[in-house]
């Protein structure tokens, strides 16, 4: 998408306000999960205050998860991982609906004016129903499903003509997030031969459960802001006022990839 083409600001900043607080969110409950851990055993040493009992039924249940989680809490950072992808994919949906419903430019692209649909159903459908149709019909079209990692969305992307670069560390990151993601939710977090060959930096071993620490975590999320910064930064104007800062921000978590996380710090310590 150059940027001639008209986009209004108010409105990229309002979606990804919403998801950004989304990340925020997840973080806060990390943090509250994180420090839960210790909450059968502190409740034991403090009895009787507040009226809480001694034995609380399944005390000894928590506590027994609490000592096999405790080092690293591969448990927290499954769900991490889950939500932070669900976030990303929300955040490229409702970025791609809203060009096709609000930006004329967007649906005179030439992968856009091919699409093949039912013209009755389109005109019988609101202006966001249109846009999320079209959406699904591009996704299809270009088969995003079936592209790894980042290159999912860039497909939809290029398609509406506002794809562009991607740093490499992101590109990894989110690849290797994907791919976590894929195997929590579709073979319980059981590592199999794919994700083993698909990253064989990460030396996972398989048939063993799947191991995401705070530092992955922290990664993934540095990764996921970078990128919809990213995306918003194409389709802001060129003298927009905030577009420096913007970049500024985007190049800290590059660096924080580059220093590999912030071990023991938070979000996700």
């Amino acid at each position: 998408m150059t940027k001639a083409v008209s986009v209004p600001a108010y409105l990229v900043a309002a979606v990804h306000a919403r998801h950004a607080s989304a990340i925020h969110r997840l973080q806060l409950f990390a943090e509250i999960a994180r420090l839960g851990l210790g909450y059968a055993r502190v409740v034991r040493e403090v009895e009787g205050a507040q009226g809480l009992p001694k034995n609380k039924p399944l005390f000894g249940v928590l506590e027994s998860y609490a000592q096999q989680q405790a080092t690293h809490f591969f448990d927290l950072h499954a769900l991490v991982t889950v939500r932070l992808w669900s976030i990303l994919e929300a955040y490229v949906h409702d970025i791609c609906c809203l060009l096709l419903a609000k930006v004329p430019a967007v649906r005179q692209q030439e992968a856009v004016k091919k699409l093949k649909a039912p013209v009755v159903q389109l005109l019988d459908s609101g202006e966001q129903e249109q846009a999320e149709y079209l959406y699904e019909l591009l996704s299809s079209s270009c088969a995003a499903a079936m592209k790894p990692g980042v290159g999912r969305f860039e497909a939809v992307l290029d398609a509406l003509g506002c794809g562009g670069p991607v740093h490499d560390r992101v590109r990894k990151e989110l690849f290797h997030c994907s791919k976590l993601r894929n195997c929590i939710v579709h073979n319980d977090g059981i590592v199999d031969a794919q994700l083993v060959r698909s990253c064989p930096w990460w030396h996972g071993t398989e048939e063993t459960r799947i191991g995401i620490t705070a530092t992955m975590s922290q990664k993934h999320l540095f990764a996921v802001c970078w990128y919809m910064m990213e995306i918003q930064r194409r389709l802001l104007p060129a003298g927009f006022e905030g577009l420096d800062n913007l970049t500024v921000e985007q190049e800290s978590y590059i660096v924080q990839l580059e220093k590999g996380g912030n071990p023991g710090q938070f979000p996700f310590a």
